[in-house]
């Protein structure tokens, strides 16, 4: 299969873990579907969209809610410190989205090795940094100090970020993102 977009990765993806869950139904009581770019519904209207949201219901009618954001980073794109912060904006995304995911992950594919092990990162984007062996400490601030771009961010989780197979020409991030109730 080759991948040439976010879109085709975002299809992919959704068709193979739809094929796996009706490949573990057991019984006619358990149920399974999957969204793709599905709305989410705030107190204030919309709080964006999640790429892939799937739901599985055992024979027992317990839910299992799981949303995954995915980024695909093209090297031709030259977008490189955007794209680094949209990806922590994606990740407080699915830190709030408790009220549609028991659990979240956020993806990142890329052919741009700057996303997996530059050296460093300008003082102005350096807060938004994913690199393979980054950590995210809960509570930090991270500011785009470029202006214009993006509002500060502050997660409720801490990350660790270690990409796969650092050999590969299209190396890839899976995190795990625990959504959290929102703070009263």
């Amino acid at each position: 299969m080759r991948c040439e977009s976010e879109a085709t990765l975002q299809l992919h993806l959704g068709r193979i873990i739809a094929t796996a869950a009706d490949l573990e139904i057991m019984s006619e009581r358990e149920t399974f579907s999957v969204e793709l770019e599905k709305p989410l519904r705030g107190a204030d209207g919309k709080r964006g969209r999640i790429d892939i949201w799937f739901r599985l219901t055992d024979n027992q009618a317990r839910d299992w809610r799981c949303a995954i954001e995915l980024k695909f980073f093209k090297r031709e794109n030259h977008r490189e410190p955007n794209n680094r912060y949209d990806v922590f904006k994606d990740i407080a995304r699915l830190e709030s989205c408790a009220d549609v995911a028991d659990i979240g992950f956020m993806l990142v594919a890329t052919d741009h090795r700057h996303y997996v092990d530059q050296t460093s990162y300008s003082d102005v984007t350096s807060d938004f940094d994913f690199r393979h062996g980054s950590q995210y400490m809960s509570g930090n601030t991270m500011t785009y100090k470029t202006g214009g771009y993006g509002q500060p961010i502050t997660l409720t989780g801490s990350y660790d970020f270690n990409w796969s197979d650092l050999a590969s020409a299209m190396p890839y991030i899976l995190v795990e993102i625990p959504p959290h109730q929102p703070r009263a």
